[in-house]
């Protein structure tokens, strides 16, 4: 049955050209947006849509309930394949979009002998390849560390630590220019003097952290800072037993992951180094054992778009998709990507509670008076512990480069499924199969998109290659959706034998995913 929106259009062609023109104005558009997309949790591009005129929010809502079909089809492909070559011999260490530009420009980081940026723009969906804007490479450079500015309006555009031949090291927050023009130039905007890694970027303000339990944010425009202290001290300094994961600019609170803790702060304030920075612990602390891979998003609220700001009484809670890792090598292979969910503190701004039980009778047994002059701080704006999801999806153990999960805040979520760990050794070929190892002739990117499907599914069966695999986690989607389950499916496959996949970024609210591999070539998918 064809959409709401898709039927008001092909009444209205078929009728009169009032009828048609009426079909036309922003208004209509606007509350199909609200019926047919918002109120049913799908995935939208709300900054796209502040300033679109009628043509361009209608193709957003009919792309957003293209997106919501993929989502709930299980045997649903993606529409559209294309590969490029970003690097030559040398695998990619990083893809990732550039925010605010419609999944257009991307950055990829590639390690040859010396490291390398380079800015790519992948078209507007024609039959153009991607093409290549510009490089940065500085000379005799190696990067340890990645990120992109969350905020496309922000001058600073990425980030990533390096270390010189000389040894020195730093962190270079740099901006992208040209990109329209057709020449991108790289320029810096910041040099941070650190031997931390960047782990998360916006606007203006930079967390960058060491593998123990430190983590700065800063203000690289305004050179203020802050030092959040983990609550874990390093055992060993030279074994990163607790590297940084990911860091969330949460709602006045930051959340630092960690390989064996998560920890929340709260908001810091901001000194310069002269004036004395301050240092922030703890308010929150859990640890989910060894985390192999993870990622933490904060869930989009449909409500406060549909019905206006404001409408949406507390922020909006944190999810947390993660895969543990096992210390038992002989462990089973079958694994779970699990949820839990930071939910909103309903007291948050009210005077906190100790958890020591004879504290709080004394507490309790002093006059009103009494009670009101002693001193109070503000609780978490979120409810520790975490709290478990009631579904989780498989996951396989095995030799796996990329190690990525990415959550969208609709509930969508994109990851690598390894190849079976006994059927690996250590060159990831299968020791036990007695087909020749070599290079697959298949070439995707001449290949019918129907043809490429089968061939992906029967390398799924057969050569037991990796699999990009999918899944509807708890979130908005599957609240408005209640019959949609947590069940992995396969969307993709690795063509090439021997071939691994070394990077992995998502755009849920274009449907569009890109995936670096150790040729060195970059994979674009497109669902709708």
């Amino acid at each position: 049955m064809s959409p709401p929106s898709k039927s008001i259009k092909s009444v209205a062609l078929s009728t009169c050209k009032r009828l048609e023109a009426l079909s036309r104005q922003r208004i209509v558009w606007q509350q199909l947006c609200v019926d047919q997309v918002l109120r049913r949790g799908l995935p939208f591009a709300h900054r796209d849509a502040l300033a679109a005129d009628a043509d361009v929010l209608e193709k957003l809502v009919l792309r957003a309930i293209r997106l919501g079909r993929f989502w709930r089809s299980p045997s649903a492909e993606p529409t559209r394949s294309f590969s490029f070559q970003a690097s030559s011999g040398t695998g990619v260490s990083h893809v990732r979009f550039l925010p605010g530009h419609g999944g257009r420009y991307v950055a990829t980081v590639y390690k040859g002998i010396w490291s390398m940026i380079s800015c790519w723009d992948l078209g507007d969906g024609g039959a153009r390849q991607p093409r290549k804007l510009g490089d940065w490479a500085p000379k005799s450079a190696i990067f340890s560390g990645f990120v992109v500015n969350s905020d496309p309006d922000s001058q600073a555009t990425l980030a990533t630590a390096l270390q010189t031949g000389s040894g020195q090291r730093s962190i270079e927050i740099l901006e992208i220019t040209g990109r329209s023009g057709g020449d991108a130039s790289f320029k810096s905007v910041c040099n941070i003097a650190t031997s931390f890694r960047p782990i998360a970027l916006k606007g203006d303000l930079i967390a960058f952290s060491d593998d123990a339990y430190e983590t700065v944010i800063m203000n690289w425009r305004q050179n203020t800072f802050a030092l959040l202290k983990g609550s874990q001290e390093p055992m060993d300094e030279r074994f990163q037993y607790n590297r940084c994961l990911q860091v969330v600019f949460a709602y006045r609170s930051i959340l630092v992951v960690r390989a064996r803790s998560v920890e929340l702060f709260p908001e810091p304030e901001l000194h310069s180094a002269e004036a004395g920075f301050a240092t922030y612990e703890p308010v929150g602390i859990h640890s989910f054992g060894w985390i192999d891979g993870v990622s933490v998003i904060e869930q989009c609220d449909p409500l406060r778009h549909a019905d206006g700001e404001g409408k949406s009484r507390e922020h909006a809670p944190l999810s947390i998709l993660l895969r543990a890792e096992s210390d038992d090598p002989w462990a089973s292979d079958v694994h779970k990507l699990e949820q839990f969910l930071l939910l909103p503190n309903p007291e948050y701004g009210s005077p906190i509670r100790s958890l020591n039980s004879e504290l709080d009778a004394a507490l309790d047994a002093l006059e009103p008076s009494e009670r009101s002059s002693t001193p109070s701080a503000p609780i978490a704006p979120y409810v520790f512990p975490p709290v478990r999801a009631e579904r989780t999806a498989t996951a396989v153990r095995g030799f796996l480069r990329c190690t990525d999960i990415v959550l969208g805040p609709c509930g969508t979520a994109l990851w690598i499924q390894p190849r079976p760990a006994r059927a690996a050794h250590l060159t990831g070929h299968d020791v036990h199969s007695s087909a020749t190892q070599i290079t697959d002739a298949f070439d995707p990117a001449h290949a019918p998109l129907s043809e490429f499907a089968h061939a992906n599914q029967n390398a799924v069966r057969e050569k037991k290659e990796e699999a990009l695999c999918a899944a509807v986690f708890a979130g908005p989607m599957q609240r408005c959706h209640p019959e949609l389950e947590t069940k992995t499916r396969t969307v993709w496959a690795q063509p090439r034998e021997g071939r691994n996949w070394t990077a992995l970024d998502y755009d849920e609210e274009r449907g569009r995913v890109m995936l670096g591999a150790s040729d060195g070539t970059v994979t674009v998918l497109d669902f709708v």
